[in-house]
């Protein structure tokens, strides 16, 4: 069985990236983005014929989502970082055809392939999502050599579970023990 043993300390850099991919590749995310595209649109083309107030207003709502969310993104970030002993110490990561597991100080949780939802490639590392608020991060930079290994057997196992519902194998295996 194929196993792949890795620890990551998540840094503010990875968290932030993490965190503005799940921001802006949602819907709200996209939206907004689109907000600041058609505040920036109507400012330039209403420059002068409206007053300077509404012109600063309008760059203010496309900054909103362009500049300071970012920016507010990131000190959160680097804030959780600081202060949450569990991002802070170091994960130790076991990837199996059997699922995660998951340990830090003594403590182990394993998940099934099953219950993982969504697994996004991304530029900077990979994110496999248990819900759609929480998820694995697996920064490229922390997993160095075994990456491509990962990511093949992660995608293998994805296939495998696609359609997997495990209330079937339990119905199907309480009906063999019935007969």
């Amino acid at each position: 069985m194929k196993e792949i043993d890795f620890d990551v300390t998540l840094q503010t850099g990875e968290l932030y990236s993490f965190t503005m991919r799940h921001t802006y590749f949602s819907i709200s995310g996209i939206f907004s983005l689109l907000i600041s595209v058609g505040c920036i649109v109507a400012c330039m083309m209403t420059l002068g014929s409206y007053s300077t107030t509404t012109s600063l207003l309008l760059l203010f709502v496309a900054s909103l989502f362009t500049i300071i969310q970012p920016l507010m993104l990131y000190a959160k970030c680097k804030a959780q970082i600081k202060r949450s002993e569990n991002i802070n110490a170091a994960l130790h990561y076991t990837v199996s055809e059997d699922g995660i597991c998951v340990s830090q100080e003594g403590q182990e949780v394993a998940v099934k392939w099953y219950d993982i939802r969504k697994v996004v490639y991304a530029k900077k590392g990979i994110y496999l999502y248990m819900s759609p608020v929480r998820a694995f991060i697996f920064p490229k930079g922390q997993c160095m050599e075994r990456y491509d290994e990962m990511c093949s057997l992660i995608a293998e196992q994805m296939k495998k579970y696609k359609d997997y519902v495990p209330e079937e194998e339990e119905a199907a295996e309480e009906g063999a023990e019935g007969e």
